[in-house]
């Protein structure tokens, strides 16, 4: 799957991902040592319990949401013309004229769990909504979308720092000129904050699952290994039958809030792996995404397997 690192300084941004769905590849390595992220050890477990931990990735915090309309020019094509969103918060907006493209910068942090929904204001528009980080390389990008006069919804468990935009499209003007838009093509774009719910899982174990549309994250928690080294592989394009998931596996450190590794593509396959020597006593989370453009199904298979 091609991918694009945008950098909000010199290079055009309404040069989104040509691909419906796009990745980082640049952290494709199935060990923390190769991933070159993380190499030092997480910190200690804090003294409160591991669910403690998982409250903070995505807890329910008093914020007000605000409602916003969005100001052109924000396509992106310069540095300055780039919008701002405030978060947890609604963005009204048209995607006016055609195959126009807004974009606003956006403040997230490691561990922060958002669910995304674009609204169309008509049936005419078909929404195509990503998150993004300009620098690039460090986090991958998130896409969802949907038919037209049809929500959109994203979920994003955020790996690390970044330097973050929203952007919003036509899904149909994605990778080609498509000529949608037009005063009609009305959006409203809401960010809340999520509550992560995990399912918690012990080394060796084996679940099923399957996301619930192309923009959706499932989540799954572990305390250590005993100092083992361990292994956890995704068989979705290697299960019977084969799926049309084509994954994404990423770590987090709950405790030390800090991404250790992120995979797309284990050798010869679409289907993700990640693994490790051993395992630092901390609480993880790990996070399971799509990012191919085939919905129909997303079912997968992983495997916790000790070495």
């Amino acid at each position: 799957m091609r991918s694009v690192h945008l950098v909000a300084s010199g290079l055009v941004l309404s040069l989104l991902c040509a691909a419906v769905a796009c990745s980082d590849s640049s952290s494709g390595t199935t060990s923390p040592e190769d991933a070159g992220s993380t190499t030092d050890a997480p910190v200690g477990p804090k003294d409160s319990a591991a669910d403690t931990a998982i409250e903070d990735a995505g807890a329910d915090v008093e914020e007000t949401p605000t409602i916003a309309t969005e100001v052109e020019p924000n396509d992106g094509k310069v540095a300055t013309q780039i919008g701002s969103m405030a978060l947890p918060g609604t963005m009204n907006g048209t995607i006016d004229p055609a195959n126009d493209s807004d974009i606003f910068a956006i403040k997230l942090a490691p561990g922060d769990f958002w669910d995304w929904t674009a609204t169309p204001t008509s049936a005419d528009l078909a929404p195509h909504v990503i998150v993004f980080d300009t620098a690039g390389g460090l986090n991958p990008n998130v896409v969802s979308f949907a038919g037209a006069g049809q929500p959109a919804k994203l979920q994003h468990f955020v790996l690390r720092t970044g330097t973050f935009v929203v952007g919003m499209r036509d899904a149909r003007n994605v990778g080609a000129d498509g000529g949608k838009g037009g005063p009609t093509y009305g959006y409203a774009l809401t960010a809340k904050r999520g509550v992560a719910q995990p399912v918690s899982v012990t080394f060796p174990s084996t679940k099923t699952g399957k996301l619930a549309s192309v923009g959706s994250v499932d989540l799954y928690t572990f305390t250590g290994t005993g100092g083992k080294g361990w292994d956890i592989v995704i068989n979705a394009e290697r299960k019977a039958p084969a799926s049309t998931l084509d994954s994404r596996l990423s770590l987090f450190d709950l405790t030390a809030k800090k991404a250790i590794i992120t995979n797309d593509n284990a050798a010869g396959t679409t289907d993700s792996q990640i693994g490790s020597p051993d395992a630092a006593p901390s609480t993880y989370m790990v996070s399971v995404e799509n990012e191919g453009k085939d919905g129909s199904d997303l079912s997968y298979e992983i495997q916790f397997t000790l070495r």
